[in-house]
């Protein structure tokens, strides 16, 4: 029996020290890191910033409380600019190491500041600059090599390279798990994301996006592919043909809701499937393969690393994916829906699920006086913290203890008591009781647990949309 686990153990450990040929680890960094190097600091240039500069709140993640914008906008440019340098210093292999962890601290720090901005793929962009500062994808084409030539290697282990492809299987696998919902499987969140597409400026192609059938087949097309992509691109035979179909789908997708670089990103990752053979011999990539080590032709080998760096590796990435795998299954260990109350949302993949509508009034009394008001959140809030807050329990209660020592400390009051209204709608069910109006939630407290306040998600009903 020892035996047999022993040569099992041996045969997973030759799988992944198995040496392979550098060129997709230099692809990844060179056209993976420019793409999230772009998203990354593009958002100085958009409303990113603006949401980051104005209102008198910022929301947070209930584990990085501390993490706060920048109090001036010039800091937070400067910010947007040192993540650009890092960037390009990891693209281009200069003291890729550093670059590489400074990257993520500096471009996670942004991402913290403000919860009403999360995106799934800047937050999978953040990791994979972690993720890079532990692959030796400096080894060619890179300063690092040009300043010291003995840093060149023309083969790394497999495992370098298995790390990128697994950190993409989970995103695909758990966005497509995800998707197996009652609301999805009625295509809800498609048809009203592809309504709004009536009015393309292409001729005719509005009616098309826009229509019914056109979600159905969206909405099941994206399950399919999110949940077989994967096991579809690890086998040879269906490599080629199961590409083709994600290039379709990830521009289809860009075209349809932008969705910045992620669409480009995903097409050139799901091509690091492909053998490392591959990438110097595709005429796209001709040009970067004769910047390459010929195969074969040994210089550093990633062997003679300490024994403690390579464990201290292996330990890290054995942690990393522990995290990574078991950490989307939150969401489905509260009772209520995810969509509905936001508890496990974030940082599991869950994309493009949910649209709530409605009406959010925040009241504001005092018990030891008469004294009464009603909230405009927009008074302290820009459109889009508005706009995000009121559909999210955790951020409604940010809200309310922000309301609470701000008439405590400007308006006079002194015990204050404050009580949500709110009717929200899920992917166009029929509006229903959101918070418990009754419940003083200057008394709750910012938890992991379920929140009772929220109520039960009862509405089953979809409203009839007229549609032209």
């Amino acid at each position: 029996m020892n035996t047999i686990k022993q040569d099992k153990s041996d045969s997973i450990k030759n799988l992944l020290n198995h040496p392979i040929d550098i060129a997709p680890l230099i692809y990844a960094r060179v056209i993976l890191g420019l793409l999230m190097t772009i998203e990354l600091t593009g958002g100085a240039l958009s409303p990113y910033a603006q949401t980051l500069i104005h209102g008198d709140l910022h929301f947070s993640y209930s584990f990085a409380p501390f993490i706060k914008p920048w109090s001036e906008p010039l800091l937070l440019y400067v910010h947007f600019g040192v993540n650009f340098i890092l960037g390009l210093m990891v693209v281009f292999g200069f003291k890729y190491r550093f670059a590489c962890v400074a990257m993520f601290l500096s471009s996670i720090s942004i991402f913290l500041m403000e919860k009403t901005l999360y995106i799934n793929h800047i937050y999978l962009y953040c990791l994979l600059f972690l993720v890079f500062a532990f692959l030796p994808a400096n080894r060619a084409f890179s300063v690092d090599t040009y300043q010291n030539p003995q840093l060149k290697s023309s083969e790394i282990p497999a495992w370098t390279v298995y790390c990128l492809i697994a950190q993409l299987s989970i995103v695909y696998f758990y966005a497509g798990l995800a998707k197996l919902n009652i609301d999805w499987l009625h295509a809800q969140p498609m048809q009203l994301w592809l309504a709004n597409k009536i009015n393309h400026p292409v001729p005719y192609l509005g009616i098309l996006l826009s229509h019914k059938y056109h979600a159905f087949l969206v909405a099941y097309g994206g399950i399919a592919f999110d949940l077989l992509v994967v096991p579809l691109m690890l086998w040879k035979k269906t490599r080629k043909v199961t590409f083709i179909v994600a290039i379709f789908f990830h521009s289809t997708n860009a075209i349809t809701f932008g969705i910045g670089t992620f669409p480009w990103f995903s097409i050139a990752a799901t091509a690091l499937f492909f053998s490392p053979k591959t990438f110097r011999t595709w005429k796209f990539f001709k040009h970067l393969g004769k910047k390459l080590p010929a195969p074969n032709t040994h210089f550093f080998q990633y062997s003679d690393e300490s024994k403690f760096s390579q464990r201290f590796v292996y330990s890290f990435f054995f942690l990393f994916f522990i995290v990574q795998f078991f950490l989307p299954w939150r969401a489905y260990l509260y009772p209520e829906d995810p969509s509905w109350t936001e508890q496990g949302h974030f940082f599991s993949w869950r994309m493009m699920l949910r649209t709530k509508r409605g009406n959010t009034v925040f009241k504001v009394s005092d018990t030891n006086s008469n004294k009464q008001e009603t909230v405009r959140p927009m008074e302290h809030l820009s459109f889009k913290q508005s706009n995000k807050m009121q559909k999210d329990p955790d951020m409604i209660l940010q809200y309310v203890h922000f309301l609470e020592d701000l008439y405590k400390r400007e308006k006079g009051y002194q015990d204050p008591i404050i009580k949500v209204e709110s009717k929200m709608s899920l992917n166009n069910r029929k509006p229903q009781r959101f918070i418990d109006p009754n419940i003083d939630l200057t008394k709750e407290q910012r938890t992991w647990k379920p929140y009772n306040w929220v109520e039960p998600l009862t509405e089953t009903a979809y409203k009839e949309e007229k549609r032209q």
